[in-house]
């Protein structure tokens, strides 16, 4: 695992560390102690099938298709090692040394490119992970953009019901999933936002920029104010 100590809490399990037990997956999210040379070798050589105990039969090398079987010499009862990334940031904002620094997305793509394998990526922006935390407040909710809408922008009923994404990467945060499930993508000009970022080649603009969350936040409540002035006049003719 190359997560941070914080992280590795969240599992109840240790490490095989002594290599007597197989490894069943190499799980990696910002970890800067454990992302040097060593650490990212060893993952690479447990994706391959080389660190497993010799007497191991219940995993295989990741064959990059996240399938067994499938014409490599692999047993169909073998699975292969999944990659699993908690996200794929390429680059973070940190206070020491200040500025941006190295996300793990880099790394992740340098084990997919040396194993073949494809990372499962389990946090932002997948669909997947808006899916599960807006079905957990919403559990029949439909995520469809907005009737009359596109990409989120407000239409003539106001901004209720809508399910806003806010973020300061437009990428790691607003893009992938934010885009397919129509969400009101919020860029917001803070942390590792960079002048531009909303503009550069192949990035889906967001549906609102702000300075900050506090922009965002008063901006919002001016609106649902004067929606809400609106409905009462309306239902006062």
């Amino acid at each position: 695992m190359l997560l941070s100590d914080s992280a590795r809490t969240e599992f109840s399990q240790s490490e095989a560390q002594d290599g007597s037990r197989p490894y069943d997956a190499v799980i990696i999210g910002l970890a800067p102690k454990s992302l040097d040379y060593e650490h990212l070798n060893t993952a690479f050589r447990i994706l391959k099938g080389e660190n497993q105990p010799k007497s191991s039969s219940s995993v295989a090398p990741s064959t990059g298709t996240g399938a067994s079987g499938s014409g490599d010499g692999v047993p169909q009862s073998v699975k292969p090692i999944p990659l699993i990334a908690t996200h794929k940031a390429k680059y973070v904002e940190k206070d020491d040394p200040p500025g941006l620094s190295l996300g793990p997305g880099p790394f992740v793509t340098a084990l997919e490119n040396a194993t073949g394998c494809e990372a499962y990526v389990v946090g932002k922006p997948t669909k997947t992970f808006f899916e599960l935390v807006i079905n957990d407040f919403h559990p029949s909710s439909e995520l469809t953009p907005s009737p009359g809408s596109s990409q989120g922008e407000p239409d003539d009923e106001g901004d209720d019901g809508k399910i806003a994404i806010i973020g300061d990467d437009v990428e790691a945060d607003l893009g992938e999933g934010a885009v397919e499930l129509g969400l009101w993508r919020v860029l917001v000009k803070t942390g590792k936002y960079r002048e531009g970022d909303e503009s550069k080649p192949g990035v889906v603009p967001p549906d609102e920029v702000y300075d900050s969350f506090a922009s965002f936040v008063d901006s919002l409540l001016s609106s649902s104010s004067s929606s809400s002035k609106r409905r009462h006049g309306n239902n006062s003719k």
